[in-house]
């Protein structure tokens, strides 16, 4: 199929107007996101003490509904940090796609126009991780929110006759934050070689 270079130009004009609101989606996405899962964990947090608290003054068995709910909120934690890192991919694969959009159009210097204050034209960046990144450091605060939500469950899940609970249940906590954000890291930089759709999923 043949495509009038005007065409070819409106098209391209509008994709790369496209992509950048795109972007500015994924960005708002990772704010909705952290503002969702702080208030998400002071919640849970702040609900699984009050039963603990209430259970003690009167006497009460709720400790299984405290577990219950910090094993819901775990579920809903880990969710909350691979939604995170699907949005760095995402982020990533439009950010080259404008880098390469705009390489393009600039390589040929139009009007004179040098780009001296160097904006990116790299289609190779930014790198899918970056341990620097914002999103980086919201997976790393989410990860250690689980983290102290499964502390806190098997502190519940334990009782208070066995004497090491608190040096197990705090080495699990740190196990589980560094397996979330050491498997977070080898995703991301596993899509490094992939191209297009490859990049965010395995598999077509």
């Amino acid at each position: 199929m043949h495509i009038e270079d005007g065409e070819a130009v409106k098209f391209l004009e509008r994709d790369f107007n496209q992509c950048f609101m795109q972007l500015r989606h994924y960005d708002s996405q990772i704010w909705n996101i952290c503002r969702f899962a702080f208030t998400a964990y002071i919640s849970i947090l702040g609900t699984a003490l009050g039963l603990y608290h209430y259970s003690v003054e009167k006497s009460l068995n709720l400790i299984p509904a405290a577990i219950g709910v910090l094993g819901a909120g775990l579920v809903l934690g880990f969710l909350l940090y691979s939604l995170v890192i699907c949005n760095r991919a995402y982020y990533v694969l439009v950010c080259r796609y404008i880098n390469e959009h705009r390489k393009f159009f600039l390589e040929g210097r139009p009007f004179g126009f040098e780009n001296v204050s160097g904006m990116y034209m790299n289609s190779a960046i930014p790198p899918y991780f970056n341990w620097r990144s914002w999103q980086s450091w919201l997976c790393y605060l989410i990860a250690s929110l689980n983290a102290a939500l499964l502390t806190a469950l098997l502190i519940f899940y334990f009782s208070d006759e066995y004497s090491w609970r608190w040096p197990l249940t705090i080495t699990i906590g740190i196990i589980t934050a560094l397996i979330q954000i050491g498997s977070g890291i080898i995703y991301l930089k596993s899509r490094e070689d992939k191209i297009g759709s490859e990049g965010i999923s395995a598999k077509e």
